[in-house]
Parts: C-alpha cells; structure tokens; sequence
C-alpha cells in the first residue's frame, strides 16, 4: 500500500496530502497555544482578583498590581481627559472616559477607566455633563497594565500640528503622556460596576467572564479534519488498489 501512494501520478496527490494534514495540524496547535494562553489569563486574573484591596500609595512595585483591586485618593482632571475608542456595551458602540485622577499629596496621577458612553455623546462639550465629582475623593477599581501596541489600528504619533489626540486605540500610558504636563504612573484603574446601582453614565463595564473561550474545541475540530483527510485518503487508494487487482 505504501508503495502504491507513493509511485506515479499518487505520489503528487500523497504529497498534497500530507501538506494539507500538516497545515491543519499547525492550526490545531495554533488553537491549543491561544487555550493554554487563555487558561493563564483566567488564572492570573482570578489570583488579582482573590486578593483584597490594596492603597495604591502604599504600592513600590507597580507591575504586580494587574487584575488587582486598589484603592487611590485624589482629585479628578478632566481637562487632561481622553476617550477609548471602538469599546461597546450590551451591543452598542461607544467609547470609555479615561480621565486622570491626581493623587493626593503627591505630583503624580493615575488614569481612571471611568465607564462606557455611547458615540452620540463622545464630543467634548456633549461629556461635560458627565464630568466627575470635584474635590479630592477616593476611588476604588482594579489595577491594569498599559496596552501596547501589538497589531490592529495604531494611534498616530503627536506633532506640532496635532499637539493632542482626544481618542485612542488603547490604554498606552506612555504614549498619553506626552500629552499630560504631570507624571502619569505606569498602570490605570478599571472602575467596577456597582452590584444593584442604577446605570448612570459613564457606566462602569464589568471584566469578562473567566471562560475558556472556544480554542480547545477549535483545536480538535483541525486536528480532526487531519485525520479525516489522510485517513480518508488512505482508504480511498486501498479501494482503487483493490478495485484494480
């Protein structure tokens, strides 16, 4: 049989064969390294998460703050205030309000996800009625890592001519402060929504759920399309050898 798939015109259509297994083999693992990535998500997330809260003023090493709950006491600056772009809630299309909270006692701030508003109320005078509370306050949320890029639409660079971006991608902290005149600290708060409170905008936007997605079962689905394809090609030359003989 060996011989057979691997002399004359079949030996072209073997080699097809296998290339295709090995193209859906590499999806397959593809899939699976997304699952393992997923799971390592979930559990870092749920390690954040389990932990209490923790002041940020009493933090040094920032970095290990992600899916953290912290607490930071200042005043909002909406004058510094800019919007997430292309972020939706229960299917609707909107920004989220990133404003910087100016941390009390220090000349340092922290940016603050403040919530989800839909697109028809984005421009800057629509928002001001949005505007957070005045006066030094305390805010609690959970602890993110800036996004950086790593593929998709890219903020365009600051220049003379375009001294300020209102709208962005993502939650570049180094970036944004370039246009912020005081130091920004290297993470930003997520605010929670609050169980039972009436939505009001912006309206706080709740981490997804700890799910393993769908990679796994993709992973299987190529890994077994592989198989139908080489072993349903093995069986069809036996038949043709046999139909032969």
């Amino acid at each position: 049989m060996v011989r057979y798939i691997l002399t004359g015109k079949r030996l072209i259509a073997t080699f097809l064969v296998l290339i295709g297994a090995v193209a859906l083999c590499g999806l397959g693992m593809w899939q699976l390294d997304r699952h393992y990535q997923r799971a390592a998500l979930n559990a870092r997330i749920a390690a954040g998460l389990a932990q209490s809260p923790v002041a940020l003023e009493t933090v040094d090493d920032l970095q290990s703050l992600d899916y953290r709950p912290v607490t930071a006491r200042g005043a909002f600056d909406p004058l510094h205030e800019v919007l997430l772009r292309n972020r939706s809630l229960n299917g609707v299309t909107g920004y989220h309000v990133i404003t910087p909270l100016r941390l009390s006692g220090r000349n340092e701030a922290v940016l603050v996800d403040r919530g989800w508003i839909p697109l028809t109320e984005a421009s800057p005078e629509a928002r001001r009625k949005f505007a957070p509370p005045a006066g030094e306050m305390v805010v609690t949320g959970i602890a993110r890592q800036p996004e950086t890029y790593v593929g998709g639409p890219q903020d365009p660079p600051l220049s003379p001519e375009r001294p300020r971006l209102d709208a962005w991608f993502r939650v570049d902290v180094a970036r944004i402060q370039e246009q912020t005149p005081y130091p920004l600290l290297p993470l930003f708060i997520e605010v929670q929504p609050i169980p039972g409170a009436e939505p009001t905008l912006p309206q706080p936007v709740a981490l997804p759920e700890l799910d393993q997605g769908p990679h796994l079962g993709y992973a299987i689905q190529w890994f077994a399309f592989a198989g139908i394809l080489v072993v349903g090609y093995v069986v069809l030359q036996r038949n043709t050898l046999r139909g032969e003989g």
